[in-house]
C-alpha cells in the first residue's frame, strides 16, 4: 500500500515541480523577482526616446573689453576643430592689492570640469611649477567671478583648462578690485 501511495504520488510531485520552475521559483534559496505591477487603463505610458535632444545654439559669451590695471587675460575661440588660445599680458600685480578673476564659457552643453589656473609669469618661468592659484568653473554661459584675491607681485598669467570639445568662446582675466 504503501509502495502504491509512492508511485501514483511521482506523477503529482513532477508537475508540481514543472509549475514552480515555469514560474520562476527556484530550489537553490534564489529571491523570484516578481514583474512589474501592471499599469492602469487611465494611466499612460511615456514615450522613450534614445535621440539626443538638440540644446540649441551655445550661449552667446561677450568678452569684456580690457581695463585700466588688468594683469592678464586669455581669449578661447574654436579654430576649425580645435581652439586658439591667446594670451594677453598685462600690468605687473601690484603688492598689497587684491583682484578679481573673471571667468566665462559657452559650450553647445553646459558641463562642470573646466578650470583656470593663475601662474608666475616671470621669464623663464611660463609653462612650469605649480599654479598660484586654481579653481574650477561651469562652460555653461554664466560669468563667474573670484573676488579678493591676493596674488604676489610681478608678472602672472591665467589658463584655462579641460574645455569641452564643442567649446566655442571662453575667457579669463584678472583685473584690479
Amino acid at each position: 500500500m504503501r509502495l502504491r501511495r509512492v508511485v501514483e504520488a511521482v506523477p503529482v510531485v513532477a508537475a508540481v515541480a514543472t509549475a514552480l520552475l515555469a514560474a520562476g521559483c527556484t530550489t537553490d534559496g534564489g529571491v523570484r523577482v516578481s514583474p512589474t505591477v501592471g499599469v492602469s487603463a487611465g494611466t499612460a505610458t511615456p514615450e522613450v526616446s534614445l535621440t539626443p535632444i538638440d540644446p540649441g545654439p551655445p550661449p552667446a559669451v561677450t568678452v569684456p573689453p580690457p581695463v585700466a590695471g588688468e594683469v592678464a587675460r586669455v581669449v578661447v575661440t574654436k579654430q576649425g576643430s580645435g581652439k586658439a588660445f591667446r594670451n594677453v599680458p598685462g600690468v605687473p600685480v601690484a603688492e598689497g592689492h587684491t583682484y578679481t578673476v573673471e571667468v566665462a564659457c559657452a559650450a553647445g552643453r553646459a558641463t562642470e570640469g573646466s578650470s583656470y589656473a593663475v601662474y608666475d609669469a616671470a621669464p623663464g618661468t611660463w609653462g612650469h611649477g605649480e599654479p598660484l592659484y586654481s579653481r574650477p568653473f561651469a562652460c555653461d554661459g554664466a560669468v563667474q567671478r573670484t573676488v579678493h584675491l591676493g596674488l604676489p607681485s610681478g608678472r602672472v598669467q591665467i589658463d584655462v583648462r579641460g574645455l569641452p570639445a564643442d567649446a566655442v568662446t571662453a575667457y579669463a582675466l584678472i583685473r584690479p578690485e
